[in-house]
């Protein structure tokens, strides 16, 4: 999937003098290392003893499913988001 950086523009600099919609080719590596964890009963203990303490959406140990769905959804809102 192909990504676009722009320049973000600094305050100190006039805005006549900023050449708008420069736009920059990149390159993104990412790895995902938690595919190679097992949810076994270790995690799903440690799950629920952390989600007495913190939001259970929001603590990383969560079962496949919802990491699934989370991730999805950070990589289209936040890596990817649909352009206007």
């Amino acid at each position: 999937m192909p990504a676009q950086a722009t320049r973000k523009v600094e305050e100190e600099v006039e805005a006549k003098e900023v050449e708008l919609f420069e736009v920059y080719d990149v390159v993104l590596y990412m790895g995902v290392i938690d595919i190679l964890q097992n949810y076994n009963l270790r995690k799903k203990i440690e799950h629920a003893y952390k989600s007495l303490q913190f939001d259970p959406k929001t603590i990383l140990v969560v079962e496949p499913k919802m990491y699934d769905e989370r991730f999805i959804k950070f990589l289209e809102e936040k890596v990817f988001p649909e352009t206007p």
